[in-house]
C-alpha cells in the first residue's frame, strides 16, 4: 500500500479536527431557579435565563473550536517554515554534528548487505514474532492513535498540571509525526532505493517512481520523533523507555527484510532531528514571534480558554 503524504493528510486531518473540537468544548453547566448548579429536580423548573446561557455557552464554544482549530493551523505552518528554512541556520557545530551523521549513514551503506544476511541468518520463530509485533507498534497508524489518546487523556484531566502537561506534549508529538511522515514520503519519492525483499541489493535507486520505497525508514522516523518529543518533556525513565522502544521498533525493520540498516539510520535521524525542533520551538515561547492564540486552562472549572499575544 501507498504511504502517500496526501493520504497522511486525508487520513490525519478529520481526527487532528476532532481533538481540537473536543479540547474547546467547556462542560456543561445546569441552572435552576432556586440558583443552584446541577441537574435540576422535577419540582425545580429550569430557569429560562440557563437556558438562554446555555445557548450562549454552544455558540462560544462553536467559536473556540475555530479558534483552537486555526490557532493549531497556524502554528503548524509556522513550524513547517522554522524546520524546512533550518538549513540557512546552521552553524558550525550543527555542521559538524550533521556531516558526522552523514559519514555514519555512509559507512553503513558500504556494510549494508553484511548486516542483512547476519539478520536473516538468526532469525527464529520466537524473534520474528517479537520483530513482528514491535513493526505492528510503529505503523503509522498505531503512532496516531496513540497520540490522539495520549491528547485525548490528557483532556480528561486538563484542570490538572500533569494532564494539561500530557495534552500539551501529545498535541507537539502528533506535529512532529504529521511533518516526519511528510519528509520521510518524500525522501524515499527522490531517492527510491529499492527494499531488501526486492532482491535488487542494496545499491539500486530508481528515483521519482513511488512511495513504497526503502530509504528512509518511516518507522524509525516516526517512532524517534514522538521519543524526541516526549523526552525533552518529561525525567527519567521515559527518555529512556521512548528512545529504546524507537530503537526496537527501527531494528525490527532490519530483522523482517523490509529496511537495511542506513535506512534505519537516516530514519531515526531524521525523526530526532524534528522531534527535537518541535519540542525546542514549543518550550521557548519567545522563539514563537509575531501574533499567536493559544489554549490554556485556567484554575477555575470551565473548559478550556485562549490567550492571544504578540511577541516581538
Amino acid at each position: 500500500m501507498l504511504f502517500t503524504w496526501g493520504n497522511v493528510v486525508r487520513r490525519l486531518a478529520p481526527a487532528v479536527l476532532l481533538v481540537a473540537a473536543i479540547v474547546a468544548l467547556p462542560p456543561a453547566a445546569y441552572g435552576c431557579s432556586d440558583g443552584t448548579i446541577g441537574p435540576c429536580a422535577p419540582d425545580r423548573p429550569r430557569d429560562e435565563s440557563a437556558s438562554g446561557s446555555g445557548d450562549r455557552s454552544g455558540s462560544a464554544a462553536s467559536d473556540g473550536a475555530v479558534a483552537v482549530a486555526g490557532s493549531l493551523a497556524k502554528t503548524a505552518i509556522d513550524d513547517a517554515e522554522y524546520i524546512l528554512t533550518s538549513p540557512l541556520r546552521i552553524d558550525g557545530k550543527s555542521a559538524l554534528i550533521v556531516g558526522g551523521v552523514a559519514a555514519g549513514i555512509g559507512g553503513l551503506m558500504a556494510v549494508d548487505k553484511t548486516i542483512q544476511q547476519a539478520f536473516q541468518e538468526n532469525r527464529t520463530n520466537t524473534n520474528d514474532d517479537i520483530a513482528d509485533s514491535l513493526e505492528t507498534l510503529g505503523f503509522g497508524r498505531n503512532v496516531l492513535m496513540a497520540n490522539v489518546g495520549l491528547i485525548g487523556a490528557g483532556w480528561l484531566f486538563r484542570e490538572q498540571e500533569e494532564g494539561n502537561k500530557l495534552m500539551r506534549t501529545a498535541l507537539v508529538s502528533l506535529e512532529a509525526q504529521l511533518f516526519t511522515e511528510g519528509l520521510a514520503g518524500l525522501t524515499k519519492f527522490a531517492v527510491g532505493r529499492a527494499r531488501p525483499d526486492a532482491g535488487e541489493g542494496t545499491q539500486s535507486y530508481d528515483p521519482f517512481e513511488g512511495f513504497d520505497k526503502s530509504f528512509p525508514s518511516s518507522h524509525a522516523a516516526r517512532t524517534f520523533a514522538v521519543a524526541a518529543v516526549f523526552a525533552d518533556a518529561y525525567p527519567q525513565p521515559i527518555p529512556f523507555l521512548a528512545y529504546t522502544g524507537a530503537a526496537l521498533i527501527s531494528l525490527s525493520r532490519i530483522h523482517v527484510n523490509e529496511h537495511f540498516a542506513s535506512d534505519v539510520l537516516a530514519g531515526a535521524a531524521l525523526g530526532f532531528v524534528v522531534g527535537k525542533v518541535l519540542s525546542w520551538r514549543h518550550q521557548q515561547p519567545d522563539s514563537l514571534r509575531g501574533w499567536s492564540v493559544l489554549p490554556f486552562v485556567p484554575e477555575a472549572r470551565g473548559g478550556v480558554g485562549l490567550t492571544v499575544e504578540y511577541r516581538f
